[in-house]
């Protein structure tokens, strides 16, 4: 969303100063840093917005629930986007069809749309004079010579290679070959003659992110040869440690997950030193069940993640 080139270090921090315990600060988080950075004098090309939407089955789509309301929900979607795009969709629902995941998300980026659209309008009356310092852009013509010298090579390691670590060695290839033969070729050397590490790598990610674009908008081809309707092989087997309460492996494509499940008794609870304390109230200050958090703020069920570094090769 920044202007392309911008290259400044750039850092939002955010904080909640009060909270009413009825309303989800998330969302809420997401615009206000879009806010802020579109008032302020950074180049943001687009407003960005943030929004919450439940699904209670007596009143259908709720835009930003409250927390009694997202009790009742079959879903919780977190979203952002800008006037005319969806960035960013995480969350889960129970059971839902395809149908209205769509209706959920068109209803989600309805509000989206709007709320950019006023945020707009309010930094056009009172945000500052946006900076216009030297951005970091590739010289001209350099996209035209990566086409000219990679794309093609680019393009079979990424229909034809499926396994991961494979493609990235066929692609760092690539890259290094390529960057050699621009800074050694008698006609490249002059067009190009302070080419930097740092100008090559940003002119490669757009060049490389392009194709795998174009793939996939015209023939539906990802990045590992699957086309856009095919998923990864999924498998799982349960019981796989024999001394714990309960383990499964799970398994989908190249990625695997290995869990392991610990019973315990009340004092094995985790301790919640958040914002929301034990169970959530309503406006009236009636409690809302939690069927995994307690009064005192202790979760009973949590999740552990411990993703070691040799689990990616390093």
């Amino acid at each position: 969303m920044f202007e392309k080139g911008w290259a400044n270090e750039t850092q939002i921090l955010e904080w909640v100063f009060s909270y009413d315990g009825i309303h989800e600060p998330e969302p809420l988080a997401i615009t206000a840093a879009a806010a802020a950075l579109l008032v302020s004098d950074i180049p943001l090309t687009k407003a960005v917005a943030g929004v919450q939407v439940g699904y209670i089955p007596d009143s259908g789509f709720v835009v930003n629930p409250t927390v009694r309301q997202m009790q009742q929900s079959q879903l919780d979607l977190m979203m952002a986007g800008t006037a005319d795009a969806v960035l960013m969709i995480e969350g889960f629902c129970d059971w839902m069809t395809e149908e209205q995941m769509i209706q959920a998300v068109a209803t989600g980026h309805a509000a989206i749309s709007s709320m950019c659209n006023q945020l707009t309008e309010w930094a056009a009356k009172v945000g500052k004079k946006q900076k216009r310092p030297e951005r970091l852009l590739p010289p001209a013509g350099l996209d035209q010579a990566l086409k000219q010298l990679a794309a093609e090579r680019v393009e079979a390691a990424y229909r034809s290679v499926a396994i991961k670590e494979e493609r990235t060695a066929a692609i760092s290839a690539i890259y290094k070959e390529t960057l050699t033969t621009l800074r050694t070729n008698d006609t490249y050397s002059k067009q190009f003659p302070a080419l930097d590490d740092m100008t090559f790598n940003a002119a490669w990610k757009y060049f490389e992110s392009g194709i795998m674009r174009q793939l996939v908008l015209n023939e539906g081809i990802r990045m590992d040869g699957r086309k856009v309707t095919e998923i990864r092989p999924i498998t799982s087997r349960a019981d796989v440690l024999p001394r714990t309460h309960g383990s499964a492996l799970f398994t989908r494509g190249e990625t695997q997950a290995l869990c392991v499940a610990t019973l315990g008794s009340d004092s094995d609870a985790q301790k919640i030193d958040s914002i929301r304390g034990g169970n959530p109230t309503d406006s009236d200050g009636e409690e809302i069940n939690s069927s995994v958090r307690d009064t005192r703020g202790l979760e009973r069920f949590y999740l552990q993640y411990f993703f070691p570094p040799s689990s990616v090769g390093e």
